[in-house]
Parts: C-alpha cells; structure tokens; sequence
C-alpha cells in the first residue's frame, strides 16, 4: 500500500454526464477459485494483497473521493494527502469449496458477510463512498478462494471493471511465476480514464431519439429532480431505504446456445425485413420481455403484487393519473464505444446508453409462439440497431443539457411496474482473472439486485451457453418458472 500512496500524484476526473446515468448502483462479482491441486502455496494472500495495489497504480481513479456540485455533475478527487482508500478486508470461513460447488454456487452456500457491498451505492463505515470494495475469503483447510470485487457506476461500467480484475490477475500471475514478459505486457497495457474521449469521439451528425427516451429524460419529475440534487451520500441512504429490493427473488439459468440458434432461425422465418439483423440475444430479450409481461397480466389477475412503498405510491399515482398501463417501457443498454468507433480506446469509464422503447403489452401478453415472438424481436432488434454514431451522438447532447436528468429513469422504471432492464454482458470478460492458479469455476453477482434487472453473461469456458440472470418481484417470477415456453428452452442454476 505504502509502495502506490508514493506514486499517487493529485488530479481530479470531471465525470462525463455518462458517468452519472447508473451512478446510484453498484458493480458487484464474485469470483471462486477451486484449489484443485491442494497446494499449499495456493493463491497467496500477500501476494494477492501487494498485487492488488499494483494493479491500482494504473486505476487511481479507485482511490478518489466524490465531489458533486448538486446539479447532477459529480467530479473524482484524487488527493494524493487525502487519499479515499478502497475497502480491502480478508477473512477465512469454515465453509470447505465443496459445499459451494454441490450446491452449484447458490447462494445459500456461501460464507456469511462474503458480500460487502449490495446494489446501491452507500457510504462506508468512515462516511465515504468507497470506489473499491475488496473481500477476499480463504475457505475451509484452503480448499479454494472466493474474491468479492465491487466498484462504483460512477468510475466504471463492465469494460473497466473486468479489465481491473484481470489486469490485477495478470500482475499477481506474473509475480508469482516470475514471468518477465507477462509483466511486461501488464506494464503496456494501456488505459483511459479521459472522459473527454466521449466528446472528441461524437460525429457531426445527429438522429432522433425515440419519443420515450426524450420523455422519459425531460419529463416533469420533481423527485427525481430532489434525488439529483441530493450528494451521493445522502441519495445512496435514501434510496437504501426505499427498499427497491424489497421482496425481489433472483434466479439463475442457463439457455444452450444451439437451442437458442434454433429458436432464431424459426423466429426469423416470421420476419419480413430481410436487412433486419437478428441476433440471437435479440430473440432472448424479446422473450423474456414477453413472459415478464405475461406474469404480470396473471399477478394482476390475481389480485396484484408487492412492490414496496416506494414503488407502490408511484405505481398508484400513475394508474390514478394515466390510467391502467397499455405498454411495457423496455430499457435496453448498449456499448456507445462501437457506435463512436472507441472500441480500440480502451476506454475505462461509462460507455453504457440506455435505449427505451414503449412495447404494446398487447404483443407482449399474446401467447408465445415463433410468430408472436418475431413481432417482439422485430422490436428489439431495431432498437439496437438504430444504437449508431448519430443516436448516441443526440443522447449525449440531451443528458448534457440536462446534467440532473440521470435520475428521471429510476423514478420512471418504479412508477411503471411492468418495466424492464435487459443488459448484454455476454462479450465481458467475467472468465480472464487468472491469479496464478486457474481461471474461475463461477462468476456471479449479489443475490440480489434491483426488481425488474435482467442480465445476460457468459457460460465458464469452454461452454458457450448463456447464463441469464433474472431479478423480479417474488409474485412475478413464480409466474416465470412455471412458464412452460421458457422452461423448454432454459435450464435453471439456482
């Protein structure tokens, strides 16, 4: 530690208003490692620990603090004499791998207090929002180690923090193994944490947004506009407390990806716009879209559900004011760096855009077949492939304007029960960290997220099957695991 606090030269990172879109959330993983070989020398706790702050010289970001000007604009402190210091915490547990592997990484299984941060960002114990969270749990007779990482939206989105995770691997792999060139190559491997990228990056020319993206931005909002003028802290206590996780189940599957390949090439049948690009995610998310939509017809049919008290006040000055809900509002997020051409850039900070589309719930409710399912997909696949240069160019122009709209889609998703937020993580490298010992056996997220937060993730290697981890309502997802469509094509984890 005292090795980077030496290195640590004072600056300060102006946050693009990017930064701030998911700033209130979290990015939590957990990363288990088996001992398969027994070895006693297996992933050295001092060697992870002087590893660690190697690999933060090149993410000081990590070690700022948090100033926000109360407008929405939020700027990180890098204070070389008043350094914010990430959460580093060591522990053993009782608990050998094993039991974790029998019961197939679930939860349950796991050691107490293993996550140190949930899904809202929250101040620490010394009233800082730390920008590192860092728990690293030996397990029963060194049986195998278990690395909670968590960072901050407001520094990283998926991009920048996988590659810290492996960029972290690499360096203790190569201390480890004395590997000279490997060290090497960590040492050049390049990284940008210049928000101005963004803007040097937008082409000259612009589309349209969706009308319910720019509705959704600029609408009237008073609380979201009294959450954005509040400091991280206070807005992170704030939202703790409204409980947006408050009777939420989480599940895990599995959908084989020839099955779902299968499934495309019937869908695509029903699609007439033969330059349309299809991808199979699209086919997924216009599913799941789907039976979310259809489990809450049925929990509507049978007399409603729990949302907490925040969504439900929400949820019930909406139906008041506009009436019951006619549309589900899908938020699908997608990588501005290939529609800016930054794919090369190494770009660390957020390049996530949230796309919103009004689905008619009268597709979504329809029975699924091959073609009910194309005229949800049609819709999703022309969201992302409207995502170009110009419509991220035009989005970047419209929350500029409005630096404190970030909030404005939290209070819209909890007013509007039936929506839903589906993340493609399936090109992150969950499965890379490699400490000197292997690469992960699983790579999962807290328990629990936020309701209405699907994801979608890689399958560890050498499988290609997609994990997709689905978060609702207690009441809804019952409604998914008894949907029969879904339980043809997906396998459950836990």
């Amino acid at each position: 530690m005292d090795e980077f606090i030496a290195t640590v030269e004072s600056h300060e990172v102006p946050l693009h208003p990017l930064d701030t879109q998911a700033a209130f959330l979290n990015v939590p993983y957990h990363f288990f490692y088996p001992n398969e070989s027994r070895s006693d020398g297996f992933m050295p706790s001092d060697v992870l620990r002087r590893t660690f702050y190697q690999a933060l010289k090149r993410y000081p970001i990590l070690a700022g603090y948090l100033r926000s000007e109360g407008t929405g604009k939020t700027t990180v402190v890098v204070d070389k004499n008043d350094l914010n210091m990430p959460e580093y915490l060591e522990s053993t547990s009782d608990v050998p791998f094993s039991q974790m592997q029998e019961a197939k990484f679930h939860n349950s299984s796991w050691p107490a207090g293993l996550s140190t941060a949930g899904a809202i960002t929250t101040a620490g114990k010394d009233g800082r929002i730390k920008l590192a969270n860092i728990h690293v749990v030996r397990m029963k007779d060194n049986s195998g180690v278990v690395i909670f990482v968590n960072i901050p939206h407001y520094v990283v989105d998926g991009t920048g923090f996988f590659s810290f995770v492996e960029l972290w691997g690499t360096i203790c792999r190569a201390e480890r193994t004395a590997d000279v060139e490997l060290k090497q190559r960590a040492a050049e491997q390049e990284f940008c944490f210049d928000r101005g990228l963004i803007s040097r990056s937008l082409p000259a020319t612009r589309k349209p947004l969706d009308s319910q993206t720019v509705n959704v931005y600029t609408g009237f909002s008073p609380l979201a506009d009294w959450l954005a003028w509040l400091s991280p802290t206070t807005r992170g206590r704030v939202l703790e407390k409204a409980k947006f996780s408050s009777n939420v189940v989480s599940h895990t599957f599995r959908v084989s990806r020839d099955s779902l390949k299968q499934l495309q090439s019937q869908v695509c049948e029903h699609i007439t716009d033969d330059g349309l690009q299809v991808a199979d995610t699209h086919v997924l998310a216009a599913l799941i879209s789907k039976m979310v939509a259809q489990a809450h017809k049925k929990c509507r049919e049978q007399g409603g559900q729990s949302s907490g008290l925040f969504g439900t006040l929400l949820s019930a000055l909406s139906s008041m004011v506009f009436g019951p809900e006619t549309h589900q509002s899908l938020n699908l997020l997608a990588d501005v760096r290939h529609g800016l051409d930054i794919a090369d850039k190494s770009y660390m900070g957020n390049g996530l855009i949230p796309h919103n589309t009004q689905c008619p719930l009268s597709v979504l409710e329809a029975p699924t077949n091959a073609e009910s399912l194309a005229e949800a997909t049609n819709i999703v696949s022309r969201i992302y492939g409207n995502a170009d240069g110009p419509l991220v160019a035009s989005f970047v122009d419209m929350i500029s304007a409005r630096p404190s709209c970030f909030t404005r889609p939290m209070v819209y998703l909890a007013r509007h029960p039936t929506s839903l937020v589906i993340t493609n993580e399936t090109g992150f490298k969950l499965y890379k960290a490699d400490f000197g010992d292997g690469l992960p056996e699983w790579v999962c997220t807290i328990p629990s997220f936020v309701a209405n937060f699907i994801g979608f993730l890689p399958s560890p290697p050498p499988s290609t099957d997609i994990v997709v981890n689905i978060t609702l309502k207690a009441p809804v997802m019952k409604h998914i695991l008894n949907n029969e469509f879904w339980r043809d094509l997906a396998t459950i984890v836990y």
